[in-house]
């Protein structure tokens, strides 16, 4: 099992070396790309997060936190490229077997995603510098519909996110340098809006609440367990805050974490959908990036 170097000890080293290597949010500029260099990667795994989708052009696109997130990266490393290989609609089941994107892998073989990343990460070794994956939002939501949650439905879908995310993380651990930065994210509660629909509204809210942090706990135990370390973007749209209740026009005073999806994703504007608008994306990326 590759065993992580602290980011700390390589920044150390570098700057030993003579590099200079600036935070996320400084204003060094970006280093001169050198010639003859060999590229370094950034390779983002996961689902409609990973991919950018946007409900309002129903695409995927270049406005999403890995998007974001490779933008504030690269302004250290010149030379890195983004590895994007996420895909809408996958969850833990498909990203392992496939049968939603199809991908090649370096013997021209097609394979599904979890495959795609372990061929990349052994090819490629320690030129991977980074790594980020979300996945099991959509094995869990397929239980949360029409303003109702599923019981049976979401007990199976947290078994199976417990089984693959297990089988995820391992085998993407194995395949990774030891100077490979891996980061995995928990999930936000884009469900908490029923808490606007009055009494049995509110009732499905703290119930998907539930749901949602027996889901974070088993991703984190998973990421723990693998080296990853974990991106809170449940805490990032404050997805438990119930308390205390704000203004949130023209919905009146709600719960915070109403507001805050309210604020970042689609789903209290007229597509109602629940993927993250632009700055929510960002929101997301902020939270990634001190995971890496």
């Amino acid at each position: 099992m590759p065993i992580r170097r602290p980011l700390a000890f390589l920044a150390a080293a570098a700057a030993f070396a003579g590099l200079v290597i600036g935070g996320s949010g400084g204003a060094s500029a970006s280093p001169a790309l050198t010639a003859g260099a060999q590229p370094t990667y950034y390779v983002s795994l996961g689902d409609s997060l990973a991919t950018g989708f946007q409900p309002d052009v129903h695409q995927d696109t270049n406005l999403g936190y890995t998007d974001k997130l490779f933008a504030q990266l690269k302004k250290t490393d010149a030379n890195l490229r983004h590895i994007k290989l996420g895909c809408t609609g996958e969850n833990t089941v498909t990203m392992i077997k496939g049968g939603i994107c199809t991908y090649k892998d370096s013997a021209n073989k097609t394979v599904s995603q979890l495959n795609k990343a372990v061929d990349f990460l052994k090819v490629n070794g320690a030129q991977v510098k980074f790594v980020s994956l979300n996945i099991g939002g959509n094995d869990l939501g397929a239980c949360f519909q029409q303003g109702a949650v599923n019981i049976a439905c979401s007990l199976e879908a947290l078994r199976t996110v417990d089984t693959n995310v297990a089988k995820i993380t391992s085998a993407i651990n194995t395949a990774s340098s030891a100077t490979t930065h891996l980061a995995g994210a928990n999930s936000f509660n884009p469900f908490v809006v029923t808490f606007v629909s009055g009494s049995a509204g509110q009732q499905t809210a703290f119930i998907t609440a539930g749901f949602l942090q027996s889901f974070n706990e088993i991703v984190a135990r998973h990421y723990a367990r693998s080296h990853f370390s974990l991106a809170d973007f449940a805490k990032a749209y404050a997805s438990f805050a119930f308390t205390p209740d704000v203004d949130a026009p023209p919905l009146g005073r709600v719960p915070t974490n109403v507001a805050k999806l309210c604020e970042l994703t689609f789903v209290c504007g007229p597509l109602q959908d629940i993927h993250p608008n632009p700055n929510g994306h960002q929101v997301l990326a902020d939270a990634m990036r001190p995971a890496l």
